[in-house]
């Protein structure tokens, strides 16, 4: 009662201080509680957490709270009051405004308001704060440093009313009076309180009151005066706020308030009234917040309110363009819908629906070799039809849901889409079968030399077809180096057997549903590749070459691939192979599937296991010799445009040269390359000599050549020689050194092994060091070779250090092929004996002595003739793999069979 007789006793002082021209306009405190005032929000999204202006209405419902005792500038002046914290904007005086709070501002608000003193400062946040984030107290502890956070000038309110919201968030309705500036901290609580210091009564005073006399003219001496300027900016305030509301219609309440109950000659009033529209950013608004000269608030206020006039104008012509498509999309929906609607009146045009049922069931006519499938019954269609009973089963019931759909319907297109692939499949058509032997064989030379072992199993294929009638699917594995003809064969196999062809490759694919579709739930699905590849050749007996199976993806989130192909390469499955988009069954038996690969090690063993895998050795000098005279030659100069009557020619010795010192690898591809690139320089030529202009761009060295290509002219064409020698050792080979012969992907290669002692110590076991990348298999093949060699020796290796060296370090090398190899080697150190030179050997060494058998013989042979050494040891088991091998690769070049470790020492040290 003694805080509100106070308080009753303060308002009435200032009351009596207050002029009364000032006091006149001011409602009394009773009308705001009683009139509605109606403010509406500014249109930014969580304005109302900080204050902005929203719809309100003060009413006189809350009897316990206290009634107020001043309005506006007739407000109490408290030095200390409870303060908040703003998080996005300032408020502006002589607004109401809803603000929520957070749960501690609440209950301190409340009270306040229950105690006698409904009235709070509110500083706007330096740092921005997130986007909903309510009003708060300030914490304990920030106290000390609460006036470094927040900026000095704020906004002096009272409390109308506290009420929880339905989010859990309370609202409080503020009426807000003047601004003040925070002093400290006068009372730490809680709650907390700031000492704040009230700005005085803003009052404008006309200096141009029209006491100057005017002049004749009728104008007066002084022609522009401050208040000139303020009339000025107040009528562009005036007219960019009824433009706004022209544009918004959500302000014209604001516009109706203000004009009402605020005198618009106050350009103080009316600058915190524009400002309070903007829905400008916190700091721009707190530069027109802490503004003292009017005409400086003015600028700011008029700033502000041409922003949101330019703002509101953009989103008028966004609206306007947004319903200006959307009117001419609905129009050209309306006259496609008429017109069709005019077409099927007239019979000239078919519902679309109709049109694509009638489409899908005419396929269903001509597969099934019938005019009109509609005459039939449905038993009768699917019973001994071409379509499979199951595949029409889902067909019908496809076409029964399309007519039932809607044709905007999202369901409307998987079911069109799905009906597409049913009926696009080529069912029960098949490539009329060539069984000729005669001319399958001309076919495969025609394009490929040698590759006798595929040719072979192809015409054998054609053979049982012949006598058979027909020939079901097979599954071939083509495994060699690359460059020598595997995925090229593939369409030389489907032109021998009259089928056609397919290709697509697996390598890196690490998806199952490239394999076995996706399912149809998923946007934009479709079958796998063998279903693609029914519907590109049109037939369901192809031949499909599955490229790169050994570089499989290894499986993922996605599934193994590797697992998926089990079904399509097993034969006994791939009768009824199941796609998951189709999920019918498919007939997959009557393909000829042909797999490509480089390592068969690579591939997984129950894939491998599927297969019939023919391996494919590199090519011999002379084969590459006679592949670039017969294919590689004609087709590069017919590419570069060059005709016989050029007078371009290869010689024989050139392309040898070419071979050994650019393309020793086991394929031809890149002597196919440089051939092209020899056939590229010679039509160059030939164009500069036709060519009176381009005659002068000929290099001297060019001048006077001609188109023939021989050993001494070679090297304009291809630079110099890659590679200038045939071995790592001309002459006879240092002791501790030994020729081996090494089997990789990429073909057989001679491999040289170097020993050497470094140093001699104590009797005991020698310390043994390997360089060169050797796996763990040859390295446990040399620790093998050496133990064995010191069983042959009565200490002579005992407490040396031993270092073994295969050349070329940075190809990594594995295999237990080069155990003999390296206790020939060994043996050369310890006894002090060169190995001969022109021997090179292979074989897996026992720790007993036995020389094991080992894989890639005609790739290491090959190797061993383009090395140019005479003699070769190899196990005794493997003498039937060479005796296999072609007479010309066995020409000049004497093998030698090894049973034992003995056999191997009788030949290296012969001499």
């Amino acid at each position: 009662m003694r805080a509100a007789a106070a308080l009753a006793r303060h308002a009435a002082r200032v009351q009596r201080r207050t002029p009364v021209a000032a006091r006149r306009w001011r409602p009394r405190p009773t009308q705001l509680r009683r009139n509605a005032w109606r403010c509406l929000s500014s249109k930014n999204d969580g304005d109302d957490d900080d204050g902005g202006p929203v719809a309100v209405t003060i009413d006189d419902d809350d009897s316990d709270a206290p009634a107020s005792v001043g309005v506006g500038d007739g407000a109490p002046t408290p030095d200390r009051v409870l303060a908040l914290a703003l998080a996005r904007r300032p408020l502006f005086p002589g607004m109401v405004h809803s603000l929520s709070l957070g749960p501690t501002a609440a209950a301190a608000l409340q009270a306040e308001r229950d105690a006698g003193r409904p009235y709070v400062a509110l500083f706007l946040r330096k740092e921005p704060a997130e986007e909903h984030e309510a009003a708060e107290l300030f914490t304990p502890s920030d106290l000390d440093e609460c006036l470094d956070t927040v900026h000095g000038t704020g906004a002096f309110a009272q409390v109308h009313n506290v009420a929880e919201g339905s989010d859990g968030q309370s609202q409080a309705l503020l009426l807000v009076h003047r601004r003040v500036d925070a002093s400290t901290v006068v009372d730490a609580g809680p709650p907390p309180r700031l000492g704040v210091e009230h700005w005085p009564r803003e009052a404008w005073i006309d200096e141009d009151d029209g006491t100057i006399p005017p002049t004749k003219t009728g104008r007066r001496k002084k022609d522009a005066s401050r208040g000139d300027l303020v009339r000025a900016l107040s009528n562009e305030i005036v007219a960019a706020i009824r433009e706004l509301v022209q544009l918004n219609p959500l302000y014209r309440e604001h516009m109706q308030y203000f004009t009402q109950r605020v005198d618009i000659a106050d350009p103080f009033k009316l600058a915190d009234f524009a400002a309070s529209l903007a829905t400008a950013k916190g700091p721009d608004l707190q530069i027109a917040l802490e503004e003292r000269d009017v005409v400086k608030r003015l600028r700011l206020a008029l700033d502000l309110v041409s922003q949101e006039r330019e703002l509101s104008k953009l989103q008028q012509e966004i609206s306007q363009q947004v319903e200006t498509k959307l009117s001419s999309q609905q129009r050209t929906f309306l006259l496609n819908e008429q017109l069709k609607t005019i077409k099927k009146e007239l019979g000239v045009e078919t519902d679309d629906k109709d049109a694509l049922v009638k489409k899908f069931r005419n396929r269903i006519a001509s597969i099934e070799g019938v005019e009109d499938v509609e005459e039939e019954s449905a038993e009768e269609k699917w019973k001994d039809g071409v379509i499979p009973a199951v595949a029409r089963a889902a067909i019908e019931e496809e076409l029964s849901k399309l007519e039932a759909l809607e044709k905007n319907s999202a369901e409307f297109n998987v079911t069109r889409n799905y009906l597409d692939w049913l009926t696009g499949l080529p069912w029960g058509s098949v490539s009329g079968e060539v069984f000729d032997v005669a001319a399958a064989k001309e076919a495969l030379d025609d394009v490929h030399y040698g590759m006798d072992d595929v040719k072979e199993r192809i015409l054998e294929l054609v053979a049982v077809g012949s006598l058979v009638g027909g020939v079901r699917g097979k599954i071939l594995c083509l495994v060699g180096p690359p460059g020598t003809g595997k995925t090229s064969i593939g369409s030389s196999i489907a032109q021998a057997l009259g089928r056609e062809f397919y290709r697509f490759s697996v390598g890196g694919l690490g998806d199952v549903a490239e394999i076995k579709g996706h399912r149809r739930t998923y946007v934009g699905a479709m079958p796998g590749k063998p279903i693609q590849c029914l519907k590109a050749t049109k037939k369901f007996n192809p031949v499909v070459l599955i490229d790169e199976v050994d570089k499989l993806g290894r499986g993922g989130n996605s599934g193994d691939p590797a697992s998926a192909l089990l079904e399509l390469l097993d034969p006994s499955q791939n009768a009824n192979f199941l796609d998951h988009y189709l999920d019918v069954p498919v007939d997959l038996s009557r393909c000829l599937f042909v797999c490509t690969a480089n390592d068969a090690s690579l591939i997984p063993g129950p894939l491998l296991d599927r297969m019939e895998v023919v391996r494919l050795a590199g090519y011999d000098l002379e084969d590459k010799v006679a592949i670039a005279r017969q294919h590689l030659v004609p087709k590069a100069l017919e590419e570069a445009g060059l005709q016989s009557t050029d007078g371009v020619s290869f010689d024989d010795d050139a392309l040898v040269a070419l071979i050994r010192g650019h393309a020793r690898e086991a394929g031809v591809r890149t002597l196919q390359k440089l051939v092209e690139k020899i056939g590229r320089k010679v039509a160059l030529r030939v164009v500069r000599d036709n060519d009176p202009s381009a005659a002068a761009t000929r290099p001297e060295s060019e001048k006077g050549s001609g188109y023939a290509v021989t050993v001494d002219t070679l090297e304009d064409f291809v630079g110099k020689p890659r590679f200038s020698k045939d071995r790592l050792y001309d002459d006879a080979a240092p002791v501790g050194v030994v020729m081996g012969l090494a089997w990789t992907s990429m073909g057989g290669a001679a491999l040289y092994v170097e020993a050497t002692k470094l140093s001699g110590g104590d009797k005991g076991a020698p310390k043994l060091s390997t360089t060169g990348q050797l796996g763990s298999v040859m390295e446990e093949s040399t620790r093998v070779a050496l133990n064995h060699v010191r069983s042959r020796l009565d200490g002579e290796l005992d407490g040396d250090e031993l270092h073994i060296h295969v050349p070329d370090g940075a190809t990594p090398k594995d295999g237990p092929s080069a155990g003999v190899t390296v206790a020939t080697a060994l043996l050369s150190l310890a006894t002090d004996k060169p190995v001969r030179q022109d021997l090179a050997m292979t074989g897996e060494l026992s720790l007993t002595g036995k020389v094991l058998p080992v894989g890639g013989i005609k790739e290491k042979v090959i190797a061993a003739r383009r090395a140019g050494v005479a003699h070769v040891c190899l196990p005794d088991e493997n003498r039937r793999d060479f005796d296999e091998l072609p007479e010309h690769l066995k020409k000049d070049l004497e093998a030698h069979f090894a049973a034992t470790f003995e056999d191997v020492v009788g030949l290296a040290f012969a001499d």
